[in-house]
């Protein structure tokens, strides 16, 4: 395949069991081009990427390069004193950036680009399996794998549109020809990247400009755009939004007015929980009214809507005690997952085990994950997950744990905390984080068979 002047034969990609980086080899994979990579650790990711016909080596070496790459892709997690640059740099082949590949490919379709502090996994892929329901000619790149389809990359018919989530991270989202924008919303976060939550407002102000047709805002995004700002929300203010809302069974029932669309539907159904989660459902929706889809296909694809891997997880669940797993890894999201579990659990006992992520996020963001986390019944602490930084002196889990304003808190490492699991007598048990702390899933999972038995 030909991407602007390269023709892409054997494409090797550093990182390639990311979540952005996994859906990227498998748009080349479709495309017929050889897919090869390095990666830490092989995950259940890489085992898609191999199952498709990607070549993935779990070493950090110079002699399982190959020889004939012709193009090399790369993430920010990649150090600069990578082992293998030196043999990429001798072979004198083009080197990107994800985020300037993705600047290539979105040209060439109808590009729809959400992006946001929280939620965009979820728009994104809620729009996808709209799309998919409603047999559209596209592909997407989401930030999760969607459960029931397994993946991360979803692809139907000959695509002529393209969804995909827009990351504020290194300004990639800046780099982007979107025809379609959403904002889910904007809190400080990314503060290495940006001097500081107006810089970061700036550059979302840049993403919703540069948006050729429609700019689609949460009602709670304050942001001045050189465009017509359409809001989407639970008030009757927004341009399109949810009332008569119901939670029956851990399921919301609500029905949808848009005065934007000067359209009405009524009894939606969406089988995830957290009122957040509505407002997701109504952006993917103005999107697809805006795109004629049809209403009896978008009540489907909401009342089919599987949901994301690590987005409350159900992994274990037995008549004294449950177990989720999910990516929070915000002081606002950690709220929402508080909110979402009390509102199904309003007498039950919550606790945290929360694996901060990134030394400067845990850093800038340290009273508000103090804060969220305080509200828990019991807190346990482990290491701070360092991904692609360095240690910054003073920020520690044990320099966090101590602005946690409850006596029932821990600081524990990941062996400490499997020969504890017992001792945690809460009834719900919630493992949290970005980091690599979903590998936990199955070993908490088996000592809790192996304690209630």
């Amino acid at each position: 395949m030909k991407l602007n002047n390269i023709e892409v034969k054997h494409i090797y990609m550093l990182g390639i069991g990311g979540i952005g980086m996994s859906s990227l080899a498998q748009y080349f994979l479709y495309n017929g081009c050889k897919v090869s990579g390095y990666d830490r650790v092989r995950s259940e990711i890489c085992n898609i990427l191999e199952n498709k016909g990607a070549n993935i080596h779990y070493e950090a070496n110079n002699d399982l390069v190959p020889n004939d790459i012709n193009l090399v892709v790369y993430t920010p997690a990649i150090a600069d004193d990578f082992t293998e640059w030196e043999i990429i740099k001798n072979k004198k082949i083009p080197v990107y950036k994800r985020s300037d590949i993705l600047a290539m490919i979105t040209p060439q379709f109808k590009t729809f680009a959400v992006a946001g502090t929280h939620g965009k996994s979820t728009v994104t892929a809620i729009l996808s399996h709209i799309w998919n329901t409603a047999d559209r000619d596209f592909m997407s790149m989401v930030g999760a794998i969607i459960k029931n389809y397994e993946n991360n990359f979803i692809i139907n018919g000959e695509p002529k549109e393209f969804i995909v989530e827009a990351d504020e991270y290194d300004k990639t989202f800046l780099k982007f020809t979107v025809d379609t924008g959403i904002i889910t919303s904007i809190e400080p976060d990314h503060l290495d990247i940006y001097k500081n939550y107006e810089d970061l407002k700036t550059a979302f102000t840049e993403f919703a400009n540069k948006t050729k047709n429609e700019i689609w805002l949460d009602e709670n995004v304050n942001l001045q755009t050189n465009k017509k700002n359409l809001t989407y929300g639970l008030s009757d203010n927004s341009d399109i939004f949810a009332y008569n809302i119901k939670l029956k069974d851990s399921k919301y029932i609500f029905d949808v007015k848009s005065n934007y669309h000067n359209i009405k539907i009524e009894k939606l159904q969406l089988n995830i929980t957290g009122k957040h989660n509505i407002k997701n459902a109504i952006a993917s929706i103005a999107i697809a009214l805006s795109n004629n889809i049809n209403i009896d296909q978008i009540k489907k694809a909401i009342s089919t809507y599987p949901g994301l891997k690590r987005r409350l997880d159900l992994i274990y669940n037995s008549k004294n005690k449950k177990y989720y797993d999910d990516y929070a890894h915000h002081p606002t999201e950690i709220d929402a997952l508080f909110e979402a579990l009390k509102s199904i659990y309003p007498d039950k006992t919550l606790c945290a085990i929360f694996q901060p992520h990134l030394y400067s996020r845990t850093l800038y963001l340290a009273d508000g994950f103090a804060n969220a986390l305080s509200k828990w019944d019991r807190i346990i602490l482990l290491d701070i997950y360092p991904a692609r930084e360095e240690p910054i002196d003073g920020v520690t889990s044990e320099w966090l744990l101590s602005k946690i304003d409850n006596k029932n808190k821990y600081l524990m490492t990941k062996d400490e905390l499997l020969n504890n699991i017992e001792k945690i007598n809460e009834d719900i048990i919630v493992t949290i984080g970005a980091g690599d702390i979903d590998r936990l899933r199955e070993p908490i999972k088996n000592k809790l068979i192996e304690y209630e038995t």
